[in-house]
């Protein structure tokens, strides 16, 4: 009997981006861009899964800053209520052929990205 390859049974970070920015995209302005709503779900799912390392003050600075934050806020609860257990970091998208993919990062490699970039960044000359 072979064995069954559940990875690809979990759910894509895709799908599930675009499951949170469904529910809401109604509540932003219609004159966003189908890319800028989604940025704005992102925004909402990286808050979400840095909301407990912020602790509530810094979280509340953070969601202050944002110009949609009445949605993110809406946005960040539902991450949190139905994708807890899914923590990467949403750190690029693309919408070729009106397909969404996601390129998503542990917290852990995105810090790690970067200090790597903050560290190779040279002086620029003035």
């Amino acid at each position: 009997m072979k064995g069954i390859n559940t990875e690809n049974k979990k759910p894509k970070y895709s799908e599930m981006l675009m499951q949170l920015v469904e529910q809401f995209d109604e509540q932003l302005p219609e004159t966003l861009s189908f890319e800028d709503t989604l940025e704005v779900g992102i925004e909402a799912w990286n808050l979400a899964n840095n909301k407990s390392n912020l602790g509530e003050d810094l979280y509340k600075k953070e969601l202050k800053a944002h110009k949609y934050n009445d949605v993110i806020e809406k946005m960040v609860v539902n991450k949190l209520e139905h994708f807890a257990e899914y923590n990467n970091i949403i750190v690029d998208f693309s919408t070729e052929n009106d397909i969404l993919q996601v390129k998503s990062q542990t917290l852990e490699d995105h810090f790690n990205s970067l200090l790597s970039r903050m560290i190779n960044v040279k002086p620029t000359k003035k």
